[in-house]
């Protein structure tokens, strides 16, 4: 069976008046249908679409004014009254890019890393190796040990404090 496409009718356009649609919309009819796509997105998703219809939503934001348009916000929404929502907009001013690691790596090899703790102290940890014919548990042992005492040697000499 082939399918012929109309050439006069662009992605994004409403079939009727060729205005164009925003993304969302596209998306939000696509998924509540019966598609065999929507179908297995809702399944494996657990998405149930759900329309409140004639509520009151007000937004507790970080911003005043409008949010623009396309603009995703982290917070909560609850239900306060039989017609009214509440969000709550995360108070959080880092963002997840800033996230500072805890003990950062000083060191990253094959077999091992090595991490630094806020006091400046240094300690190894042992990568989780794909164990198989030719890398077996002896093995990455011995691997592990002279990586250690490669690195070992590496902050003996001074080099270390590079890394």
């Amino acid at each position: 069976m082939n399918k012929v496409l109309n050439p006069n009718q662009q992605a994004g356009f409403t079939r009727f008046n060729n205005e164009p649609r925003l993304v969302g919309d596209i998306l939000t009819e696509m998924f509540s249908s019966n598609s065999p796509l929507a179908r297995g997105y809702r399944q494996h998703q657990s998405v149930y679409p759900n329309t409140e219809p004639c509520v009151d939503l007000k937004l507790l934001t970080r911003e005043p004014g409008r949010i623009p348009l396309g603009n995703y916000l982290d917070g909560v929404i609850t239900r306060d009254a039989e017609d009214h929502f509440l969000f709550i907009e995360n108070a959080t001013n880092k963002k997840r890019n800033d996230v500072q690691q805890r003990n950062p790596h000083v060191y990253e090899g094959v077999y091992i890393n090595i991490n630094r703790k806020p006091d400046g102290t240094l300690y190894p940890t042992f990568n989780r190796p794909q164990f198989n014919e030719q890398l077996s548990f002896l093995e990455f042992c011995r691997r592990a040990a002279e990586e250690l005492i490669l690195v070992a040697s590496g902050f003996a000499t001074g080099l270390g404090e590079e890394m």
